[in-house]
Order: structure tokens, then C-alpha cells, then sequence
């Protein structure tokens, strides 16, 4: 065979191989709800009761798909999404507060009464394998996510509180408005109003909108770790050859509360030292999606 003749060949079954991946690849488009929480431990008060808690909040997802199909029947598909997710996170009870004001600081110990919707944004890369059975589509792999955007908002209110001097001190209130990956420890909301408190005869102006690191002395990074990662498994209904619906559960594996940032809201130590939390948070989610590839 001349070398011509098998360069012919070569060229020829290149094309013909890329033109049947190209032709077993399928590309696509998502969008869709998220109903997220945190699943973790609670604090509990000297009495052994729960403080803390967490609700679902409403997020949304959407992005590319790539799928690679095997057979007529069974394929790998890899999306890359922008995914909103997060929980509503309560905490109410036993408490503390440190009430600082130029030269000192007063201790004090009450009820604080948290509500706080934080939204996590993240660039997530799920990567599953699938099997089809007539209309139905059956998925289940893992997913990578790194965290772009960690935000709060919400209120907090500290009450029935008494110095270590005895002395009572008013119910106080806080507007909550957290950005967890640029807050600053001890600062407040930039341009906030301020208000009065009486805290063991003096008279503090505090703000009226506090940041997520308020309440720290010192930086100890953020309270939410950047990587989060996990298993999902899922079910696709397609109304034609393009066109579907799909619900699918996320579970995450990932610790995503920083343990060296993670301060305990009932007790202090001794001292009065902080108590950073060793527990493990973790990413839950129920998705619903429409989807079209072609």
C-alpha cells in the first residue's frame, strides 16, 4: 500500500471516528429551583434543651450540560451550574453577649434570639452516569462546588440580659446583614445608625446593623469553607427528545462550617474565652429542573 493510499485511510477514519463522537455527543442548557438547608448539631442550653435550628430556604440553579452517550440507553453527562443554596438558621436561648466600649468590656449573660437567611452561592461540576428506560432517565453520581458568594440577613435579639455587676440591661436589638467572605472583625454596617444601651452605668452607642464578625476579637477567616462536594441521584422525565423535567437530590459529604471560625452562642470557657465548635455542617438540596439539549 502506497503512502499516500494510507494517509487517505488515516484521515478518513479520524474524520469518521470524531464525526460519530461528535455525533454521540449532546449538549444542553438547565434552570430550576433549589430547596436547601444545613443538616448539623445544635447547641443544646445547661438544661440539655436544642437552641438551634434549620429551615429550607428557596434558591435557583442554572448552567450547561454535556452528555456523552454509550449506548442508546446508558450515557456519563458533566454540567457546570451557578447554584444558589443556604438554610434559615434559628437560634433561640440561653446566650451570652460582650458589650465592648473604649478602654473595657462588660460580660453578660441573657437570651438571644437569632433569625438568619444565608444564601451561599456556588459554580458547581456535578458529574453522573445514566440509564433510560422509555421516557424516564435515571442519574446518580457526585458534584464539586466552590463557594463565589456567602451572604446573611436577618435580626437578632438579646434579652432578660444582667451583668456580672447584677445590673439588668435593656432588650437590645441588631439587624443582622452579613457578607461572610469580606466582613471585618468588631465592624459594624458602614453607615449604619447607632443607638443607646445601658450597660453597668454607662451609657453605650452601639450600631443598629452589625456584620458577620462583629462579635470577634480577633480574624479567624470565614465562617463558611470554600469547597463543598457530595452525591446526587436523580430522575429525568423528557416530554420529546430535547425537552425535560428532572428532580434530583444533592447530599453533601463536605464539612462547610470553618471549625476555627464556628463561635458557640450559649457559654463561654473559662475566662470568658470563646468556644470554637468542632461539628460538621453539611449542604442538602432538592432540585427541580427543566432542561434542553440538543
Amino acid at each position: 500500500m502506497s503512502k499516500a493510499k494510507l494517509t487517505t485511510i488515516v484521515l478518513l477514519t479520524a474524520f469518521l471516528c470524531g464525526g460519530t463522537l461528535h455525533a454521540q455527543l449532546k449538549y444542553g442548557f438547565k434552570t430550576g429551583l433549589n430547596l436547601a438547608t444545613v443538616k448539623g448539631p445544635s447547641e443544646f442550653d445547661d438544661a440539655g434543651t436544642s437552641l438551634e435550628s434549620w429551615k429550607n430556604v428557596v434558591g435557583f440553579h442554572i448552567g450547561l450540560t454535556l452528555s456523552h452517550k454509550f449506548t442508546d440507553n446508558f450515557g456519563a453527562r458533566g454540567e457546570f451550574l451557578y447554584s444558589k443554596r443556604g438554610g434559615q438558621y434559628t437560634f433561640d436561648g440561653q446566650s451570652y453577649r460582650f458589650f465592648n466600649y473604649d478602654g473595657g468590656s462588660s460580660y453578660a449573660t441573657g437570651r438571644s434570639k437569632y433569625l438568619l437567611n444565608i444564601n451561599n452561592s456556588y459554580l458547581d461540576i456535578p458529574l453522573t452516569v445514566y440509564a433510560k428506560a422509555g421516557s424516564f432517565e435515571f442519574s446518580a453520581g457526585g458534584y464539586v462546588g466552590f463557594m463565589v458568594q456567602s451572604v446573611g440577613e436577618g435580626a437578632l435579639q438579646f434579652s432578660q440580659g444582667v451583668s456580672e455587676n447584677n445590673l439588668t440591661i435593656n432588650d437590645t436589638e441588631f439587624f443582622l446583614d452579613y457578607n461572610y467572605r469580606t466582613d471585618k472583625p468588631g465592624k459594624a454596617v458602614e453607615g449604619t445608625e447607632t443607638q443607646i444601651v445601658r450597660v453597668d452605668n454607662r451609657n453605650l452607642e452601639l450600631p443598629k446593623a452589625i456584620g458577620a464578625y462583629f462579635d470577634y476579637p480577633d480574624d479567624k477567616g470565614n465562617v463558611f469553607n470554600s469547597l463543598d462536594y457530595g452525591l446526587i441521584g436523580g430522575v429525568s422525565f423528557y416530554m420529546s427528545s430535547a425537552l425535560y423535567l428532572s428532580a434530583r437530590v444533592q447530599y453533601g459529604l463536605a464539612d462547610i462550617s470553618n471549625n476555627n471560625a464556628d463561635i458557640a452562642k450559649a457559654r463561654t470557657g473559662d475566662a470568658k474565652s470563646l468556644i470554637l465548635q468542632n461539628d460538621r455542617d453539611q449542604n442538602f438540596v432538592i432540585q427541580a429542573s427543566v432542561g434542553f439539549s440538543f
